[in-house]
């Protein structure tokens, strides 16, 4: 009886602690939350660290791009204190605006004054930064920082004919810069509108006023999602206002005309719990019937008629009864152009789906501007990466008469498939393919690519593939770069083992740290004698929130900067340490506060493979 007592017991425990886990420990806990705090302090100092060296900087628009980077890195922590760094970052701008104001003031040089006036300046990059965090304060900044000569150049964007092959250069950069201003201005109306329906539909009517219509799809969207009758009558605002403009004298207009033309006959979302965002019928053909009567127009021109082939099918869905005068319009604007514009009505032909490959290959033969030949072998590589028959896919290439292309194209076509090959086949097979490319960057880059397909995989033996790819693209690579195309190869092996052996990352990281800090100063040197380098201005690096614009050495590898941050973030500000100038320092440290504190994504999991159908008896 004790025995079987006992027995009982003892089944009894062992019942109650199947599929129990036991709780981690609160020792545990504390030590984690204890490192995550530790962790949380280091990046804060980095960040002051970094705040304070940006605001001794010579330059008002690198302080911008400081205060803007870290302010958005500052959000986990500290919002308010975000948000006082963004305002920061608007009165920097001013100051660019007024400093660019005043050298444009002073130089006799007509095209320099122009590049003043930057179409990628840190503006419209810092901004969209800010609008992530908080889009009102964004769209505020954007009011406040126009400059005077962008509110002049807006004023007058309505009565110039758009740019197009005859406008002067002054003309045509104006017009783009117009363009990205109003349309940045949209962008962060949409994303007010996700949060404050009635603001951004102040912000679009404001744009209208100023002529900016182009680009308000997204905001009406999302407008759309919180009071559809709202979204309807703004829509309708803007299509009478298209449909009242003088499209015919404005190239511009008419491109706008067509966007929205062609997002009315759209597919709509077939879900049916979605609500999708729909243009007003009656404006839709309103429109449609205005922008016909002005392709009906007779044209020598080759824009306007290039224009009209790419409008038709369009235009034929939403006023059938009138595609017959389309095409005919269509065919007198072929037969009335001078010969050689009639010549380059060919280029419609690597825009259509049908066009085939063979086609495209018959009318580069016919083609001798180098740089009309460049988009039509454009236009071929990319039907020829979208072939499955490898045979019929090498014949065309063998075709192709230009060398260079011709090897191009050809390795484009074998990345691909070794690509496919990757997903399919065994890792040997790939391999073979590998060895079989004659670009040696290619090589490595599928050798790492493959690698890291086998360490997502796991297991023993995609390990050991592993370790032997990752070893064969670091024999293939090198490791004492002399030239710009070893250092990309390098720097390729560094991202696999980056994720693969950080160890080793770190190791080949620094071989490369050297040959950067070199580069830059030999450039900034360089860039004294060169009134027309933008890299540097007053001596100082012209920083960007993404990159360098004059593509220096270590801007080209931001990705490996952060992956090692994110790796060993006190290894890595060590190594941004070692660089000689201050400028440069300062901005690859918020690039690898940037890798640090990025949320990984986990991999999808694998579908679950169903099982085989089983037969009816």
């Amino acid at each position: 009886m004790i025995r079987l007592i006992s027995f009982l017991l003892i089944a009894a425990f062992a019942l109650t602690t199947v599929g129990q886990t036991p709780a981690v420990p609160s020792e545990l806990q504390a030590e984690r939350e204890k490192r995550q705090k530790e962790s949380d302090e280091r990046v804060i100092e980095l960040l002051d660290r970094t705040i304070a060296e940006g605001g001794g900087l010579r330059l008002s628009n690198n302080r911008a791009v400081v205060f803007a980077l870290a302010g958005d890195l500052y959000w986990k922590f500290d919002q308010k204190r975000s948000r006082e760094l963004f305002r920061g970052v608007g009165a920097e701008l001013n100051n660019y605006n007024a400093e660019v104001e005043r050298e444009r003031l002073e130089t006799t040089d007509a095209l320099q004054a122009l590049e003043l006036f930057d179409v990628n300046d840190v503006r419209h990059q810092v901004l969209p930064i800010i609008g992530i965090r908080d889009a009102e304060l964004a769209l505020e900044l954007l009011l406040q920082t126009r400059s005077a000569a962008m509110v002049e150049m807006i004023a007058r964007s309505g009565s110039p004919p758009a740019a197009d092959d005859s406008t002067p250069l002054a003309a045509s950069l104006e017009s783009t810069r117009v363009s990205s201003e109003l349309q940045l201005e949209q962008t962060l109306a949409a994303r007010v509108a996700e949060s404050n329906v009635d603001a951004a539909i102040k912000a679009i009517r404001e744009s209208m006023a100023k002529g900016a219509i182009a680009n308000l799809i997204p905001a009406l969207q999302k407008i759309h999602e919180k009071d559809e009758k709202k979204a309807a009558d703004v829509a309708g605002e803007i299509l009478k206002k298209l449909t009242d403009e003088a499209v015919l004298s404005n190239q511009n207009a008419s491109r706008v005309a067509l966007s929205y033309l062609e997002y009315g006959i759209r597919t709509p979302n077939p879900n049916p719990r979605a609500k999708p965002f729909v243009l007003p019928e009656s404006a839709v053909k309103d429109l449609a019937l205005k922008f016909i009567a002005v392709m009906l127009q007779p044209s020598r021109s080759m824009a306007a008629a290039t224009f009209l082939v790419r409008a038709m099918p369009t235009l034929e869905r939403l006023v059938p009864e009138r595609a017959a005068l389309l095409r005919q319009r269509a065919a007198e604007n072929q037969r009335t152009m001078p010969a050689e514009f009639r010549t380059s009505q060919n280029w419609v032909k690597q825009f259509d789906p049908a066009t085939t490959p063979e086609q495209i290959l018959a009318e580069i033969a016919k083609i001798r501007d180098p740089a009309s030949r460049r988009e039509f072998y454009n236009a071929l590589t990319s039907r020829i990466m979208q072939l499955t028959d490898d045979t019929r896919a090498r014949r065309l290439i063998d075709q192709i008469p230009d060398e260079g292309f011709r090897t191009n194209i050809r390795n484009q076509f074998e990345a691909t498939r070794i690509a496919r090959m990757a997903s399919t086949g065994s890792v040997e097979d790939t391999r073979r393919l590998i060895a079989g490319l004659t670009d040696r960057t290619m090589q490595v880059q599928r050798l790492v690519a493959l690698a890291l397909q086998r360490h997502t995989m796991g297991g023993t033996a995609n390990v050991e593939s592993t370790g032997s790819l990752m070893a064969d693209a670091r024999l293939i690579a090198g490791e004492a770069p002399e030239n710009e195309d070893d250092m990309a190869r390098l720097m390729e092996v560094v991202k696999g083992y980056a994720t693969v052996e950080p160890e080793t990352a770190f190791k080949l990281f620094e071989i490369a740290v050297g040959e950067f800090d070199v580069t830059v100063q030999a450039s900034a040197v360089l860039s004294k004698f060169n009134k027309r380098d933008r890299t540097f201005r007053k001596g100082e690096l012209a920083m960007r929130p993404t990159g360098n614009p004059g593509s220096l050495l270590p801007f080209r590898y931001v990705g490996q900067f952060q992956m090692l941050g994110k790796a060993d973030l006190e290894r890595m500000s060590t190594l941004v340490d070692r660089f000689t100038r201050s400028d440069l320092r300062t901005v690859l440290r918020l690039y690898v506060l940037q890798g640090f504190l990025r949320e990984e994504r986990k991999p999808a999991p694998p579908r679950p493979v169903p099982p085989p159908a089983t037969r009816a008896q």
